[in-house]
């Protein structure tokens, strides 16, 4: 999820999925941090053995929990709505201050983007800085927050958010670090104590590896019986 958000919002190409799942071209993942949890809604599971029953009673106070809670968050969204509408139209900002406001986050950026020269496959001669003074320089001393958002965001700082004008700056990820591949773990838990290093190896973490391998060699029929086990005990409820 983390990555598709990094396509939605321009950073990646969409090929990077078809290139990631590659595992002969890259067998490594490259490290990123998790997606936000609060987007993530999983509103579907479907189980091809097992049917789920409901009760009118069970399906009734469900029912209640999740109104109070959408009126609760409703309430509570329009409440922050209004708050970010009043700041736009109400609240006064001095033009001399979003310039020196955008002007120190364009240098910061340029700064980091020297410093990664090499892994974002940028020319140091490429790197610029915005001239805030042009965008600024037909308003008024003191203009309104909303405006002065405005402005921010055409000088390439974007619009007010969780990381705030400190975002890290975004590393292409096929130009990052990467983990340990899946064969460099096997071969950590199968090594003898002379090739590992730090100390002999953890039995309990190769008869872990061994148990599912085993697990994995389990024959048609016994998947079934599984499946019929699971079916038995979940029921169907209905």
């Amino acid at each position: 999820a983390s990555i598709i958000f990094m396509v939605g919002k321009g950073l990646e190409s969409p090929t990077i999925v078809k290139e990631l799942l590659d595992i002969e071209t890259n067998p490594a993942k490259p490290c990123y941090p998790f997606a936000p949890e609060l987007p993530l809604v999983l509103h579907k599971c479907d189980y091809k053995n097992l049917n789920f029953g409901h009760s009118v009673q069970n399906l009734w106070r469900v029912s209640c929990d999740l109104e109070k809670k959408w009126e609760e968050l409703s309430l509570a969204a329009e409440r922050l709505r209004n708050g970010l509408d009043s700041l736009d139209t109400d609240s006064m900002v001095a033009t001399c201050d979003v310039a020196k406001f955008i002007n120190g986050f364009v240098l910061e950026r340029k700064k980091k983007m020297e410093r990664n020269c090499s892994i974002m496959n940028v020319n140091r001669d490429e790197l610029s800085t915005v001239d805030s003074s042009q965008l600024i320089k037909n308003v008024g001393s003191h203009i309104p927050w909303g405006e002065a958002l405005t402005i921010i965001s055409k000088c390439g700082v974007g619009r007010p958010g969780v990381d705030g004008p400190k975002a890290p700056l975004h590393i292409p990820l096929m130009n990052r670090a990467k983990g340990t591949t899946y064969e460099e773990k096997v071969k950590a838990i199968l090594a003898t104590e002379g090739e590992k290093e730090g100390g002999p190896p953890s039995k309990r973490r190769r008869e872990i590896y061994e148990s599912n391998i085993k697990k994995k060699k389990l024959s048609k029929e016994e998947d079934e019986s599984f499946y019929k086990k699971m079916l038995c005990e979940g029921g169907s409820g209905m």
